[in-house]
This record gives structure tokens, sequence and C-alpha cells, in this order.
């Protein structure tokens, strides 16, 4: 089990694949209930730590590009994986079926995502965090762009 106090601040991020479509629905998201309007069903790839229900983070982005971002408050409010069993926490380590609440709505962000019906279909396109995550995130970014871009040393055939 590992907690957030044991996660470092870059890695505190949701890694969202797509949305689920209706087969996955039906086939995971059993224990969900009603979805309203600003809720989405995510299919989120292996999570740094436990995450319970309730928790809210401040962003989503895109995790090619932290830049683009979308300031909404985002709150865990269901949870279950591929036996369709709800727990009351993201797990970690482990892929999840998450009903997220966006607020004041769902950012373009996540309603472009593709939908499908299961994990792995899709890649990590988009990453959901709290505020220092997200200025950990874009630091990151610039520090890797100003970094100079240095030749890797040949390795000759036969030679080390």
């Amino acid at each position: 089990m590992r907690t957030e106090d044991n996660t470092p601040l870059t890695e505190r991020v949701l890694l969202v694949e797509s949305r689920a479509n209706k087969e996955a629905l039906a086939a995971f998201g059993q224990e969900f209930t009603q979805r309203s309007a600003n809720e989405e069903a995510l299919f989120l790839s292996f999570n740094y730590a436990e995450v319970p229900v309730g928790r809210q983070f401040d962003c989503c982005f895109r995790r090619a590009d932290p830049s683009d971002v979308a300031w909404v408050t985002v709150t865990v409010v269901s949870v279950t994986q591929q036996f369709g069993v709800r727990w009351d926490e993201v797990p970690h380590g482990w892929k999840t079926l998450t009903l997220l609440r966006f607020e004041p709505e769902i950012p373009s962000l996540i309603r472009a995502l593709p939908e499908a019906s299961s994990w792995y279909e899709q890649p990590v396109s988009v990453c959901i965090s709290d505020r220092p995550t997200w200025g950990a995130q874009t630091a990151n970014e610039s520090r890797s762009l100003r970094r100079p871009v240095t030749r890797p040393e040949r390795i000759e055939r036969g030679r080390r």
C-alpha cells in the first residue's frame, strides 16, 4: 500500500486512458449510481497511490503538453475494476474504471477522449492532478526543453 504522502509530488497524477462506452459500463460499471451531467466514467491506468473516494483534484492536462490545462474541481465519486465490484478507493498499482465529477462542467480535454470497452485500448493522454503537481510537471517540462541535446556515444560493432 502506497500513500500519497509517500509518493513524489511529480507522480501524483491520475492517468486517463479513455472514456467508458456503454458496453464497458454494462460489464464493469453496474455499481455506479446514476451519473449526473458533469460526471464521466473513465478508464484509469496504474494508480500512483491509494486515493480515497471523495478525493478532489484541481485540474486536467494533456500528458504530452502540460501547459494545455483545464482548471476544474475533479472529485473521485466511485471506483470499480474488472470484476465490477465497488471499492472505496482507487488502489495503488491497479487499473480502474472510475466515476469522476467535474465542476463546474466536464472540460473539453475529457469530452474529446475516445470511448473504449476496456483498458489498454487507448494510451494515457490526459492527467488529473492538484495545482502543485501540475506546477512540478510543467517545471520538469521546461527544464527538459532547456537541457542541451547531446549525441549518444557511438558504439562500434563488437566493441563497447
